[in-house]
């Protein structure tokens, strides 16, 4: 993976030169950028347009930069209190399995009252056999 990464910016590379040296008439262009608002004029000193359009680059790569840091730390903010989380349920786990050997078996409600039909369907059982004894 680490080979095709190196390679795709190697190529990355070679085509933006490849661009910057086909075009570099209309990138040596001088740009003059200005922002007015309420009467409040700011202008810049003429640049080529290609250090606008390296500069353009390199804010986008910080600005992608600092998302993805603050996602990274985001997400190990997460990692750190659900870790906490299942810390905590394994020593309530553990502490109910200790508490669970010390004390005798309890049965569900629900399985007393299937054993308790069992046990009057085998003694209904019974008694029709005795009938049919006599």
């Amino acid at each position: 993976m680490r080979v095709i990464k190196v390679l795709f910016l190697l190529v990355f590379f070679f085509v933006c030169m490849l661009f910057f040296v086909q075009n570099t008439a209309i990138l040596e262009t001088p740009l003059l950028l200005k922002l007015g608002a309420f009467g409040f004029m700011v202008q810049s000193p003429a640049v080529p347009f290609y250090v606008v359009l390296l500069i353009a680059f390199v804010a986008g790569g910080l600005f992608c930069t600092l998302y993805f840091l603050a996602e990274k730390v985001r997400l190990a903010t997460s990692v750190r209190s659900l870790q906490n989380k299942v810390n905590a349920m394994e020593k309530q786990l553990a502490s109910q399995k200790k508490s669970t050997v010390a004390a005798p078996l309890v049965t569900p409600s629900y399985a007393a009252a299937g054993a308790a039909t069992v046990a009057a369907a085998a003694d209904a059982g019974a008694s029709t056999d005795k009938k049919a004894d006599a």
